[in-house]
C-alpha cells in the first residue's frame, strides 16, 4: 500500500520518515506541490523512496491517507476538495482535540475527533492510531519511549491492515476496539503533558 502524508509540518515529516524507513513507499503532499517534493527529496531514509507532491495527487494515489495536521477541523478542511476520492480509503485519525495549553480537551468527553471525520467522510475506513504519544517520541525513534500505541476502528479489516502496516516500526501496536473507545484513548496523551517538549500527535 502507498502511504499519502498530507501535510509538510513536524507531525506530518515524523509519520512519513517513520513509515518510509520501515519500507512502506511514502508520499509526502503539500498545497504547494514544490514544497511537499523538496521535503520528500530531504527526509527520504533510503529505499523505498519518500515523495512529495500535490496534496490532490498525494489523496488519488495513495491507499491509504495520514491528514497530519493539528485538529480535525484542519483535517477535514484540507481532505473536503477530494471527498469522493478519499472514499473507500484507509483514512488514519492521528488528530487530538486538545486545549491550547494542552491540558484538557476540546468538546465534550463523549465526543471524540473520529466522530467528525466520519461524519465528514461516511465513505472513508476510519482509523484511529498514534492518538495517545507525542510526535516527539516518534521523531527521536526511541522505543523504549512510547507506550503501546492504541488502535482503534469500527472496520476491523481496516484495523488488521494497518496493525500490518505499522509493523515493521520499532514500536508496540495494540488493539484498542472500536472508535467509541478514541476518546479514552485521546485521554491517555494528557498524561504526558507534563513531560512533553511540544505538540500531541
Amino acid at each position: 500500500m502507498t502511504i499519502g502524508v498530507l501535510g509538510t509540518g513536524r507531525i506530518a515529516t515524523a509519520l512519513a520518515v517513520l513509515f518510509a524507513r520501515a519500507g512502506h513507499q511514502v508520499r509526502l503532499g503539500s498545497p504547494d506541490a514544490g514544497h511537499g517534493h523538496g521535503h520528500g527529496t530531504a527526509a527520504r531514509p533510503g529505499p523505498p523512496e519518500l515523495t512529495g507532491g500535490s496534496c490532490e495527487d498525494v489523496v488519488r494515489q495513495a491507499s491509504v491517507l495520514i491528514p497530519a495536521v493539528l485538529g480535525v477541523p484542519g483535517a477535514v478542511q484540507l481532505l473536503r476538495p477530494w471527498r469522493e476520492a478519499v472514499a473507500g480509503k484507509i483514512l488514519l485519525d492521528v488528530t487530538n482535540p486538545l486545549t491550547g495549553d494542552h491540558t484538557d480537551f476540546v468538546g465534550p468527553w463523549a465526543h471524540g475527533g473520529a466522530a467528525d471525520l466520519v461524519t465528514a467522510f461516511p465513505g472513508a475506513r476510519l482509523v484511529g492510531v498514534f492518538k495517545n504519544v507525542w510526535w516527539e517520541n516518534l521523531a527521536d525513534g526511541d522505543a523504549s519511549a512510547v507506550p503501546d500505541i492504541q488502535v482503534v476502528s469500527d472496520d476491523a479489516e481496516a484495523k488488521r491492515a494497518v496493525l500490518r502496516l505499522c509493523a515493521a516500526t520499532p514500536y508496540t501496536y495494540v488493539d484498542a476496539g472500536g472508535l467509541d473507545q478514541a476518546r479514552r484513548v485521546e485521554r491517555m496523551a494528557l498524561s504526558g503533558a507534563r513531560t512533553r517538549r511540544g505538540f500531541a500527535a
